[in-house]
């Protein structure tokens, strides 16, 4: 049979990619643990000194910190749940994934993924009516970028149509005291889904598989720099590099510091069949044979070392400027859907920021329609942390948009909430107008 754990070419094409900054978001000991790959050996080095070099090698972690950085700055605030959002939803969203994690702490860590790898997924599901009870009830499950290997999926009309997701997962067998993590691959599709694992022999085997009532694969997307559908590219990837390259010198920089703290003893007119074996101590007295020889120690002048320090310094203040361009306008554009977002100048990190408000609504969406809940509300990202900073024009925009009609009174209330400009617990008197 098909080999269900067998990657589809667009996750092959990104996995390349996703290498390094998943590596540096696990810091010293994951880059360590990569070895040549990414602290490569230089030529004639000897394996224990390289070794030696390698276990020295600290990496400091600008791209970890500009990650969360970046993510402190979209989820600053608490997310927004409308009024209108129905409390059994509500409920769900303080335990989004049965494992503690609430709305914000989920939407936090789904965005970080999506920040380092430029896409990560939500799958919204219900437990089987075997396993269910009568207590069962819908819960997100956060798919990370290298979890879904593969996807196929159909056009109809504008829109693609997933028809199948495979997710590879990682399972705890127990026996005893004893226990073992073991790969299984699992398949969506719109009508069914199943499980598989791998035999003794490395064969894979369906091990489980049931119906889909929901009639659809329940996966949400988050996109932080799409390039395609389910295809996106790391948007802090030359930030990477650049950690990768200060990883690379700081390393260099520190062995030469090594080699250069220590003289070398040097001789000239030195013959060790007649002068002997060279002893140095308090009480040693060196000769040579020759009336010109000398013994003198050589040191490094420290002109490579500064030259290296320099390029360091460099390094380094590139890469704490490197967030800012995230978070600077980079021109006038209109958001779909969103008439009043044509007076911001928008950020990438807006842009994203929109995108996570997209995608959560999205996921609230699912889980109204596993409940069969026609109205289910909203949830919105405040925009305070992430906007133009200018709160006066906002305000001032918005009031103006208000006296020429051009939007309604709850359309006010609701953007002076999206932009921090309105606290979400005030009431406001007076029913909203036309």
């Amino acid at each position: 049979m098909n080999d269900p754990s067998t990657p589809s070419l667009a996750y092959a094409r990104m996995a390349r990619r996703w290498a390094l900054p998943q590596a540096l978001m696990g810091g010293s000991l994951a880059m360590q643990a990569a070895g040549s790959r990414y602290l490569p050996r230089h030529p004639a080095e000897h394996g224990r000194t390289y070794a030696e070099r390698a276990r020295r090698s600290v990496l400091r972690n600008y791209f970890r910190r500009t990650v969360q950085k970046l993510t402190g700055r979209v989820l600053a605030e608490p997310l927004i749940i409308d009024t209108a959002t129905p409390p059994v939803l509500v409920a769900l969203l303080q335990n989004m994934d049965l494992m503690g994690r609430g709305l914000n702490i989920f939407a936090r860590d789904w965005f970080q993924d999506a920040l380092v790898n430029g896409l990560s997924h939500v799958l919204v599901d219900f437990p089987a009516h075997t396993e269910g009870g009568p207590d069962a009830r819908p819960y997100a499950v956060q798919v990370t970028a290298d979890q879904l290997i593969g996807a196929q999926w159909d056009i109809c009309g504008q829109d693609n149509v997933l028809t199948q997701v495979r997710i590879r997962e990682k399972a705890t067998d127990y026996q005893g005291f004893e226990e073992k993590e073991v790969t299984q691959i699992r398949v969506l599709e719109p009508q069914s889904w199943s499980l598989y694992r791998a035999d003794d022999r490395g064969d894979w085997q369906l091990r489980e598989s049931g119906e889909n009532s929901l009639g659809r694969i329940p996966l949400v997307t988050l996109y932080t720099n799409r390039t395609g559908f389910l295809e996106a590219a790391p948007p802090l990837e030359d930030l990477a590099f650049l950690n990768l390259e200060h990883y690379q010198i700081r390393s260099d920089q520190r062995n030469a510091l090594n080699v250069a703290s220590f003289p070398i003893l040097a001789a000239s007119g030195y013959d060790p069949e007649i002068d002997g074996a060279i002893e140095v101590g308090p009480n040693k007295v060196l000769t040579t044979t020759e009336n010109e020889g000398r013994y003198y120690y050589v040191e490094s002048s420290g002109a490579a070392l500064a030259a290296g320090a320099r390029e360091l310094e460099a390094l380094e203040a590139a890469m704490q400027q490197f967030g800012l361009q995230f978070e600077t306008p980079t021109g006038r554009e209109t958001a779909t859907g969103r008439a009043l977002d044509a007076a911001d100048a928008l950020s990438p990190l807006s842009a994203m920021t929109m995108n996570l408000e997209d995608s959560l609504n999205a996921v609230l969406a699912l889980l109204a329609r596993w409940l069969e809940i026609a109205d289910f509300g909203a949830i919105g990202v405040s925009r305070s942390a992430t906007g133009s900073g200018d709160r006066a024009a906002d305000m001032q925009f918005l009031m103006a948009a208000r006296q020429h009609g051009d939007i309604s009174q709850d359309e006010l209330l609701a953007e002076a909430r999206q932009r921090g400009l309105l606290s979400d617990s005030l009431s406001v008197n007076g029913a909203g107008g036309g």
